[in-house]
């Protein structure tokens, strides 16, 4: 397990903080990008806004993941440390302490915090702009890769299995589950580009 912070609250803002920057710093960014690619005339600024889109709608997904895993843990009222400095997985869940129902809660947030993220993209994309398009792909990408890598877990723990045991499972094998993940995320990034 990670060190953690003397001073939890003091952590977890600074991670707030620094994380919804973040968010609200590339938000700023695609919504002035949706506003350049109109007055573009060249397919290589196009395909660099999509791009950058595209890098977006990962960094939305894995931050809203990640925040949707700590509310589950948390609403669940689950033993968790708060990393002292900023970093991209910013708490550590303790797999001893807490129950096959606390790590339900932590799992499943995750994935609905993807869901919602996905309704928000589909509800405000507009059809046929690169952006919305890049963004549609990421996220949607994203989700099936951690769909993936997550929902077998969960499911093993839903049946009665210990979710260490199951972790250990699962991610044991190695690198052709994160191939297969990976993928999956890639493939689904495709048909929405083609089809969307």
């Amino acid at each position: 397990m990670a060190s953690t912070t003397t001073n939890p609250d003091k952590a977890l803002v600074r991670q707030a903080l620094t994380h919804g920057s973040v968010v609200l710093a590339l938000a700023v960014s695609l919504i002035a990008a949706n506003s350049w690619v109109h007055a573009m005339n060249n397919d290589i600024g196009r395909y660099t806004i999509g791009a950058w889109a595209f890098l977006c709608g990962l960094a939305f997904s894995h931050i809203i993941h990640e925040w949707c895993h700590y509310a589950g843990a948390r609403l669940a009222k689950s033993t968790l440390a708060l990393k002292p400095r900023v970093h991209p997985l910013f708490f550590d869940f303790d797999l001893e302490a807490n129950t096959s129902r606390q790590f339900l809660c932590l799992s499943l947030g995750g994935l609905i915090g993807n869901l919602l993220l996905l309704a928000a993209i589909i509800s405000y994309a507009a059809p046929g702009s690169i952006v919305s398009t890049s963004l549609l792909a990421a996220v949607l990408g994203q989700f099936v890769f951690v769909l993936m890598l997550e929902l077998p877990v969960s499911v093993e723990v839903i049946t009665g299995k210990d979710p260490l045991a199951a972790l250990t499972a699962h991610f044991g094998q190695g690198g052709p589950l994160f191939l297969r993940a990976a993928l999956g995320g890639v493939a689904t990034a495709v048909l929405v580009f083609l089809l969307y």
